[in-house]
């Protein structure tokens, strides 16, 4: 058996820690101000996700999105 970890590529990982950092502005200086406890829930997990984007993009290893196991064994049975 074989495990194959999956993560996003670089791009997207630019491309979500982007958005994230955005959406992490609008949470700060809109959401927070206007929707109270939502909006501290809402820009919390806007900056995990944001967090998670830079992880995957700003080091090799990054954090997998899930894994997947290989069986390596052929089958013989013919």
């Amino acid at each position: 058996m074989k495990k194959v970890n999956v993560k996003p590529s670089k791009f997207m990982s630019f491309i979500g820690f982007i958005v994230g950092l955005i959406f992490c502005g609008i949470g700060i200086f809109v959401a927070i101000p206007n929707l109270e406890i939502f909006g501290i829930i809402w820009t919390i997990i806007v900056f995990l996700i944001t967090i998670y984007n830079a992880v995957n993009l700003f080091t090799k290893k990054g954090i997998s999105l899930y894994q997947i196991t290989v069986d390596d064994k052929k089958d013989n049975d013919k």
